[in-house]
């Protein structure tokens, strides 16, 4: 009985208030858990692809690998404080940074498939990080890339892996952008 009035007592708060309700979900490091484990399933995947199912990877796969690395990053930033402003505002930039990087990557990915052709293949061999860092170097079992950009032949209820990455991106996005419009009306909109 209990259990259901705190169900109903959240799904009234919800329907009440919804952007108050995700600000405070925000402050629970369990939600932070949730986002870091979202992306360390997605970098497990790209490692399945690559080291299972023998689809190497190409310059772009490593560029989204490393956006899903930062979106790995951001809620371990914002679990130190989720209520400290510093962290969550750092967590953010994180956050916002990574999907917008992947965003760009996978976009630029579909591109690659559309117009594939092994001989005129626009990848490079040795990526060039965000900074220049040498991060095929210092990881080159995860930033290595050994594959063609557009050789894949893999698809997933009709999309391909790159346009998966675009709405799983969008999708991050789209959640941070909601954390912080509620985060704003939380802090604008306080009731005293």
């Amino acid at each position: 009985m209990a259990a259901e009035q705190n169900s109903n007592s959240l799904f009234q708060r919800l329907q009440d208030n919804p952007l108050q309700t995700i600000h405070g979900w925000q402050n629970l490091r369990v939600t932070w858990l949730i986002m870091f484990a979202t992306a360390l399933f997605l970098e497990l995947c790209a490692l399945g692809f690559q080291y299972i199912l023998h689809m190497d990877p190409c310059e772009r796969c490593v560029y989204q690998r490393l956006a899903v690395l930062v979106l790995m990053f951001a809620p371990l930033v914002i679990i130190i404080s989720p209520t400290h402003l510093f962290f969550r505002i750092t967590g953010y930039g994180l956050w916002i940074a990574g999907a917008l990087y992947g965003l760009q990557e996978a976009i630029a990915q579909t591109a690659d498939y559309t117009g594939f052709n092994p001989f005129t293949s626009s990848c490079s061999f040795r990526p060039v990080f965000p900074f220049d860092l040498p991060l095929y170097e210092w990881w080159p079992s995860l930033f290595m890339p050994t594959g063609l950009c557009g050789a894949d032949d893999w698809t997933l209820l009709t999309l391909n892996m790159a346009e998966w990455m675009v709405v799983i991106f969008s999708i991050y996005l789209l959640a941070a952008a909601t954390c912080i419009i509620s985060f704003l009306y939380a802090t604008l909109f306080r009731k005293p």
